[in-house]
């Protein structure tokens, strides 16, 4: 009866709503807008409000490798989904606020009496369902992504029914907008008010609570979030969400290591009785949470039960992990590895979880100290993990530390290997490598029988889990399958995943000749300059004679490669890996083997503090002893009897450098009086230090320029006598050839000068004419390039852009760097690269550049120059080609 009554009212407000405005304010014009709006315009809004979170809620893929966030708004993909259900949604609240607000106050009769009449006639706003729309507008538009919009809205609410309970939704939704505006303390200060208010609603108590735990979270505050969610958990009505915060709520208790806790809430979740896919999951969180701390059975079995499951098909590379885990914690290393093993062998993908199994691979080998067979695992890790993950740093940095273990490692091997066959008879040598012919033919026939997953496991029974690296001293190269993956991993760093094909390189690939017009990153393939060889096979002896070092020269050079690589590993050992024993132990094989090394004295004095740290005080004295002793004139030996000695030295080498930054900069700006007086004051200090030869090279080369070209030929001749086993001395001969050339060719032979300075020089302008107009304008919004200016006689321009090329591949892989080569004349070229939109990015590559030694690898840096200029200096430079007066400018802009 009541129904009908309601229908027919309603049906009489519609009838007379067409003379309804809301510049009249009656009882039928409030009754018609609010009917209206409650059960038309909000109605629809507030349903596709439900059907966009639904969307969400369904779209949403739990992230279960780490904490699942509180609130699933945090996926971004997700909230996609519900874009245009919330654009109805912000459609509808929109329509409903434009139409249907009601702000006209009603006419009175006769003067309120009563508080309420009162209350009445002082409202705002007589339509209830507006502020409803406010926040439904508010709500959407959040979940939109608009997050200014959204706040004006929570805002709006706040500020004009401050005494309406709707206010704390607002504040809530506006707390929400802070966070993922990352405005984390203006949010945490919204919610402490919302915390203390004693008016504060009851029923949105879980949500105030959740949201405090989804801050601590991000901050890694795990007891706090624990003590906020757990309020969350017992106040929260709806059955999912509960499920759901009682599953983080485990995972925060397994992350601060809280195995019981964590455990006995995974059962919890189970005893709610969640979607598979969590029943799941909180089956094989309690594996992963179990510490050694109490039985093992039950959990073993219930995840054998797991695998016979047909329905776990696809997750039984979780299940070999969680099993794993448990064998490890119970200190069963070889279980543990075994279903490591099985885990990556069921992984159908480049998962999180395939990553993980590689980690835990590489852990167990990192920590029995079998560093070698440790690698490859943490590599294959780092090439899938996401950098994302909370400790992807640390093992970056570890994959990182065992690359470079490994390629010294097998330097030294494989060239020992090398050489102990090619001291063999010939006779012994040829049936050697007839056996490995042989044996491998029989492998190939066994390989073709076994899937790959066997080949994968085999990998790792090659020791019986664990054999001591010792043992693989001497064994051919190719029969050391980590070695082999290794290899493989390496060229992969180098060259790129490339396709199985002949002339997949060149022979010298930074020798190509690229030319000189522009190029990408996405390089085009080009022309060998180099005959077509037909590649060896594996199978035929030639395939190793020719790698043997049979004659005294090529014995010499695999000889001095193990030199190398052998001090490179003990330092690698100590300072990188920090096995001290290890670095001991590689340090005194590298003595014994190389006692006349120039890494000899650097070795003992490393071996006397390494043992000192180990307090192995005999060893350390007997290092000390032979380091004054044998190298009584190092600076090793000098800091070892004088304590004060490396202070001091540290303190020379950073006034060498400030020394050698203040002339180079004169050395550009053509004051080769200055160069000479601060190159004299460096040298003077006698120090030995990397930057020493560099020092006298620029020294030399200013005295060319004041003295004239007889000096720098004197110069460059007594360089070269002086520092003869120095990189920088190629530099001073090829000078010296270059000079004999142009000599031949010309009666004045003093222009041969300009070849020899760091910055190109424009003979045609006088100082003075620099100095009458200066054509360059700076920009500091405008786009910008980098260039790099060399002498083109003394640098190979193509080098440097193929280590350019490289290096933004490795570190600029999102920007669509262009780099091209332009002539500027017979003497100089510029390497270009572009774009960057302002000055400000530009300068940071620039800065990143400075520092780079892998792009000037090669290159003696003393003839290039690098600078950013913007794009309309840069086609005036190339115009008027007057280098050395843009880089003044430049110097004065950009640096000064």
């Amino acid at each position: 009866m009541h129904r009908k009554i309601f229908v027919y009212l309603y049906v009489l407000v519609l009838l007379t709503g067409i003379s309804c405005s809301t510049q009249k304010n009656t009882f039928i014009t409030r009754n018609y807008h609010t009917i209206v709006s409650r059960y038309n315009i909000y109605f629809n809004g507030r349903e596709a409000f439900k059907s966009g979170i639904l969307k969400i809620e369904q779209n949403f893929n739990e992230p279960y490798n780490t904490i699942l966030p509180v609130f699933y708004y945090k996926d971004k993909n997700s909230i996609s989904q519900a874009s245009s259900d919330m654009d109805r949604a912000i459609l509808k609240a929109s329509t409903l606020i434009k139409n249907h607000s009601l702000t006209a106050r009603p006419a009175q009769k006769g003067k309120p009496t009563t508080q309420k009449q009162k209350d009445f006639y002082a409202k705002k706003e007589y339509n209830k369902w507006v502020k409803e729309a406010y926040l439904l507008l508010g709500n959407a538009l959040f979940y939109k992504q608009e997050y200014t919009e959204a706040q004006k809205n929570y805002e709006y609410i706040i500020t004009e029914y401050k005494t309406d309970p709707i206010r704390y939704k607002a504040m809530l939704g506006l707390a929400q907008v802070k966070i993922e505006r990352n405005q984390v303390e203006e949010a945490l200060e919204l919610l402490a008010t919302c915390l203390t208010d004693k008016n504060f609603p009851k029923k949105l108590s879980a949500q105030l609570h959740a949201l405090f735990a989804d801050i601590y979270i991000d901050q890694e505050k795990f007891d706090d979030a624990i003590s906020m969610l757990e309020i969350a958990q017992s106040e929260v009505r709806k059955k999912k969400t509960k499920i759901r915060y009682t599953f983080i709520l485990a995972q925060l208790h397994q992350e601060i290591n809280k195995s019981s806790e964590a455990i006995a809430l995974y059962k919890q979740v189970e005893a709610l009785n969640p979607n598979y896919e969590m029943t799941f999951q909180s089956r094989i969180k309690q594996a992963t949470a179990y510490d050694g701390g109490g039985a093992s059975t039950e959990i073993i079995r219930l995840l054998n039960k797991l695998l016979r499951d047909v329905n776990n098909k696809d997750y039984q590379d979780q299940i070999y992990y969680a099993l794993a885990n448990i064998y490890y914690q119970d200190d069963n290393e070889k279980k543990a590895l075994e279903n490591y093993l099985l885990s990556l062998k069921h992984s159908t993908s480049e998962s999180f979880q395939k990553a993980m199994s590689y980690l835990a691979i590489g852990e167990i080998f990192y920590t029995q100290r079998h560093y070698i067979n440790s690698q490859p695992y943490y590599d294959s890790c780092h090439s899938i993990i996401s950098k994302d993950v909370r400790n992807y740093d640390a093992i970056q940095i570890r994959t990182q530390n065992l690359n470079a273990l490994a390629r010294e490692y097998y330097v030294v091997h494989d060239e020992d290997s090398l050489q102990r066959i090619a001291n063999m008879p010939e006779k012994e040598r040829l049936e050697y490598i007839d056996n490995i012919i042989a044996d491998i033919q029989k492998r190939e026939d066994e390989q073709r029988r076994r899937e790959e997953d066997l080949r994968l496991q085999s990998m790792m029974y090659v020791q019986d889990f664990g054999v001591n690296n010792q043992n693989l001293t001497g064994k051919w190269y190719f029969y050391n399958e980590t070695a082999v993956t290794f290899g493989k991993t390496e060229f992969i760093t180098r060259w790129g995943d490339r396709k199985l094909e002949d002339n997949w390189r060149t022979k010298s690939k930074e020798k190509n000749n690229w030319g000189a017009d522009e190029i990408t990153e996405d390089t085009e393939n080009t022309e060998d300059n180099v005959v077509d060889e037909k590649p060896l096979s594996i199978k035929s002896r030639s395939y190793y004679l020719k790698n043997l070092p049979l004659s005294d020269s090529l014995k010499e050079v695999s000889t001095k490669r193990i030199e190398n690589s052998l001090f490179s590993l003990g330092m690698i050992y100590h300072n990188s890996i920090e096995d001290n024993k290890k670095a001991i132990e590689t340090l005194e094989s590298f003595i014994t083997r190389f006692p006349n090394s120039e890494f000899t004295p650097i070795a003992l004095y490393y071996l006397h503090t390494i043992c000192l740290d180990e307090r192995l005080f005999d060893k350390a004295e007997l290092y000390k002893n032979m380091t004054i002793e044998q190298f009584p004139h190092t600076n090793y030996a000098k800091a070892l009897t004088d304590p004060s000695f490396m202070k001091e030295y540290r303190n020379k080498i950073k006034e060498e450098e400030k020394l050698y930054s203040t002339a180079y900069r004169a050395y550009i700006q053509n004051k080769f009086s200055d160069v000479i007086q601060l190159t004299n004051t460096a040298l003077e200090q006698n120090i030995e230090s990397e930057l020493h030869p560099k020092i006298a090279f620029l020294h030399a080369l200013a005295h060319g320029k004041l003295y004239g070209v007889e000096q720098l030929k004197q110069s460059m001749n007594t360089f070269i006598t002086t520092y003869k086993d120095t990189e920088t001395v190629q530099f001073a001969k090829s000078i010296l050839a270059y000079i004999e050339q142009l000599s031949e060719e010309v009666e004045d032979a003093e222009h041969i000068l300009t070849h020899t300075s760091t910055s190109p020089t424009n003979t045609q302008n006088t100082e003075q004419e620099i100095e009458k107009s200066n054509p360059f304008v700076f920009s500091n919004n405008a786009a910008h390039i980098y260039a790099i200016i060399v002498q083109s006689e003394f640098v190979d321009i193509n080098r440097i852009r193929f280590n350019m090329i490289n290096y933004n591949l490795d570190y600029f892989t999102n920007f669509n760097f262009s780099i091209s080569i332009k002539e500027i004349d017979r003497k100089y070229s510029m390497l270009v690269v572009e774009p960057f939109v302002h000055n400000t990015q530009a300068f940071n590559y620039y800065e990143l550049i400075k520092y780079s030694d892998e792009v000037f690898e090669g290159v003696e840096k003393i003839f290039t120059n690098h600078c950013i200029i913007d794009t309309t200096n840069y086609a005036t430079l190339l115009a008027q080609k007057n280098i050395d007066q843009y880089l003044e400018f430049f110097y004065e802009n950009y640096i000064q």
